[in-house]
Order: C-alpha cells, then sequence, then structure tokens
C-alpha cells in the first residue's frame, strides 16, 4: 500500500475537508439566509480560518435549493477575474472568495448589479466589507488538534505537546498549520495508507 504523509496537499486543501462549525453557527443559519430573494452575506475572518473550505461545504447544498452558483476566487495574483453576468437572475448565486481585494468602489458596483439582477451574493473577506456577516471564522488550538487528529487517523495525544508546540509557532491559521505538519511528519517518518487517511476523515465527519 503506498504510504503517504497525512497532510499532503490532496488531504487539506479546501474541499477535502468537512468545515467545523462552533456551537453558536450553523450551516442551516446561512442557507436560510440565502433562501431570501436578493440575500447579500460576507463569512469574515483570518487567513487560515477556514472561510475557502467552508464555501466548498455549501456548495453541495446551492442545487438541492434551486440557487444556480457562479464562483470567482480572487488573489494578489489575479484580482481581475471575470463575472459572467449574463446568467445571474432571481435563481443564482454569485460568490466571490476574496472579496478584499477589490476597491472599495468596485465592491459597491458588484453589489449594487446584483441587487439590480436580483441575484444573491456570498463573498469572503479579511474585515467587515458592508455586508452583513452570516458566519465569522477562527482557529483556535482545539480546533487544530481537532483537524490534527482527524489527518493522522488516530488518538494524537501522543503527539500533543510537538502539535501544541507547533501550532504556537503561528497561532491562528490552520493552513500554514498543516504545512508545517507536513514537514514536521517527514521529519518523524510519519506517514499512513491512503485508505488509512480518507477513513480517519470520514469517520470524524
Amino acid at each position: 500500500m503506498m504510504q503517504r504523509n497525512p497532510f499532503s496537499t490532496r488531504f487539506i486543501k479546501p474541499g477535502s475537508l468537512s468545515f467545523v462549525f462552533q456551537e453558536e453557527d450553523s450551516l442551516d443559519n446561512i442557507l436560510h439566509h440565502f433562501q431570501k430573494p436578493q440575500a447579500q452575506g460576507a463569512i469574515v475572518g483570518p487567513h487560515g480560518s477556514g472561510k475557502s473550505t467552508l464555501l466548498e461545504t455549501l456548495d453541495r447544498h446551492w442545487s438541492v435549493l434551486g440557487i444556480d452558483c457562479q464562483r470567482v476566487r480572487l488573489t494578489a495574483q489575479s484580482r481581475r477575474k471575470s463575472i459572467d453576468w449574463a446568467p445571474l437572475s432571481a435563481d443564482a448565486l454569485l460568490v466571490i472568495d476574496g472579496f478584499e481585494q477589490l476597491g472599495f468602489w468596485q465592491q459597491r458596483w458588484i453589489r449594487l448589479r446584483c441587487w439590480q439582477k436580483k441575484a444573491r451574493l456570498l463573498v469572503t473577506c479579511h474585515h467587515d466589507c458592508g455586508l452583513p456577516a452570516v458566519l465569522r471564522t477562527t482557529a483556535d488550538w482545539q480546533l487544530a488538534l481537532q483537524l490534527a487528529s482527524r489527518l493522522l487517523g488516530d488518538d494524537a495525544s501522543a503527539y500533543e505537546t510537538e502539535l501544541r508546540q507547533i501550532w504556537k509557532e503561528e497561532p491562528g491559521n490552520v493552513r500554514d498549520y498543516f504545512f508545517r505538519l507536513y514537514h514536521w511528519c517527514e521529519s518523524q517518518g510519519i506517514y499512513q495508507g491512503e485508505t488509512d487517511v480518507l477513513a480517519a476523515k470520514r469517520l470524524s465527519v
């Protein structure tokens, strides 16, 4: 059986792990918000706190609600991805991941254009951007430990001291934490069969 590092890219990319909701948040609240005509909202949180992962989780539900979803991802290197306005209507949702890459007036224009088209709008951003926050993402040590245990495929208590020390190097960013854990697993020789990693993820969802 092929042995893989449990923090390889294919196991940690958005969509590979399900988003973990905190007690005060829920998937149903977000879906209910966007069932309203012309609804607009934002997922707000710092780098590596799960915003893109949450979008992947939500993607599985839009079609069930009869909502056509168009996603646009903006980065510092790619801020000018075009939006296909033609299909946007009252049954559509425009999702922009990385809304903070746009200037204030660009953001305002997109919000107005969606309203004119009667389309819904969901964005992710690092700070409040004038849209109601449907969820604020945060990442603390307990969440980091839960996700690391999920990927390691067993009780991580034997590694907890090392895992916590690595988290303290740059707390709050799960994405970068996973990258550091990749190198830690390489240095420690911690590998698992691919089916073991996938099974652990299924059992923990």
